[in-house]
């Protein structure tokens, strides 16, 4: 073999070798900006929630392109979870071998937050949860932040909500994932004493529709009120079918519900229904960061946000903060220590600043259904 057949062999290994580690570690960086993935439910019981958080982080991405705070023109890169384990991590690992992006925003539920978690740390792909909050991601690993409250937060609260008006005989009816479980377990360990009890607690999965016999089973145990740990769709039907056999017991729910959807399905039996809030947004509010955002929002997209739409919008605000410390394309291990020397941001959800856990910590507001709309409660 000629000297010129052995440089020209070297040359396409070298290509070859170049292509290789540019599809396995290339940068998210293109031609139109940089890259971030999301991966949100837009399909499946919880799609409601997927299509909010996408109309925030479209909000998001035309703001700070336009003021340049990301450093770069932030293209998002949108995933289906579908609010399912497989799915998310189906979804979630394209985002990261295809298209490289060093940081994902998602997922809105617990369960896939959790399920993707040992990925994103294997990968050292941040991963920045804005509405999930099961207790345990607080220990998914050091790539794992969120701006959503622990549902140790909300659990306690509507605890003592319920304590505070004297109920003694709880029953539980809650949606068997971690969300579900985890909010249902922090509930009954603050309700459970000083005489008070737990008398019915039952699990159901999120594709049932039908829960009349559950509902006639925890009848039988004489409740002072009924909790249900669960999302928008499936706590509609249990408040309808309850209060259609004629359960009359006072009804607490998850902050799961504040969904339009869930006051269409629930209709007229939704009235009365207590829950907590873990959020800091009030589209009400006379803050003008949050007062510009609703305006913005509403010239958009011809509505009012709720706490999906605000939690979306300020994920994105944060990762640019961090990002737009970082001078070239960042990279998973540069967003992780923009992060953890972070500081406090100012969002339209409140202040946001993380804990050496990559926890937030905000306090819970308590809510009421009152003619047909969600408001806050007077206590």
């Amino acid at each position: 073999m000629n000297r010129t057949a052995i440089i020209a062999l070297i040359l396409v290994a070298a290509a070859g070798l170049i292509f290789f580690a540019w599809q396995q570690y290339g940068q998210p960086q293109t031609s139109s900006g940089l890259q971030l993935g999301i991966l949100f439910p837009f399909t499946g019981d919880a799609a409601s929630y997927g299509v909010k958080g996408r109309h925030g982080v479209e909000l998001a991405t035309d703001d700070f392109n336009r003021s340049g705070e990301c450093g770069r023109k932030l293209v998002p890169v949108y995933e289906d979870s579908a609010a399912q384990t497989e799915t998310g991590l189906a979804g979630f690992q394209k985002l990261v071998s295809v298209d490289h992006t060093p940081a994902v925003i998602g997922d809105i539920v617990s369960s896939v937050t959790l399920a993707i978690a040992p990925t994103a740390n294997r990968t050292q792909t941040v991963l920045l949860a804005p509405t999930a909050s099961a207790p345990a991601i607080t220990q998914a690993g050091p790539f794992i932040y969120r701006i959503w409250p622990s549902d140790l937060e909300e659990g306690k609260a509507i605890a003592s909500y319920a304590m505070s008006r004297n109920y003694k005989r709880a029953a539980i009816l809650y949606m068997n994932n971690d969300y579900g479980s985890a909010i249902r377990s922090i509930f009954s360990k603050v309700f459970a004493v000083g005489g008070r009890q737990v008398v019915s607690s039952q699990s159901y999965l999120q594709t049932e529709q039908d829960f009349r016999s559950a509902l006639t089973k925890l009848q039988s145990t004489n409740p002072d009120v009924l909790y249900i740990a669960g999302y928008y769709a499936d706590s509609a039907a249990i408040v309808r079918q309850a209060r259609d056999l004629g359960l009359k017991m006072p009804i607490l729910g998850a902050t799961a519900i504040e969904d339009p959807q869930f006051l269409s399905m629930a209709g007229s039996a939704a009235e009365g229904v207590v829950y907590p809030l873990a959020t800091g947004f009030d589209a009400t509010s006379t803050d003008p960061h949050v007062a510009s955002f609703v305006k913005e929002f509403k010239s958009q997209f011809g509505q009012t946000p709720g706490w999906v739409e605000a939690q979306a919008y300020d994920a994105v605000a944060v990762y640019c903060k961090a990002s737009g410390t970082i001078k070239s394309a960042p990279t998973g291990p540069e967003i992780k220590a923009a992060l953890d020397n972070f500081g406090t941001m100012h969002g339209v959800t409140g202040d946001i600043k993380f804990d050496e856990n990559g926890d937030v910590v905000k306090p819970v507001r308590l809510r009421i259904i009152k003619n047909g709309k969600f408001t806050n409660l007077e206590t």
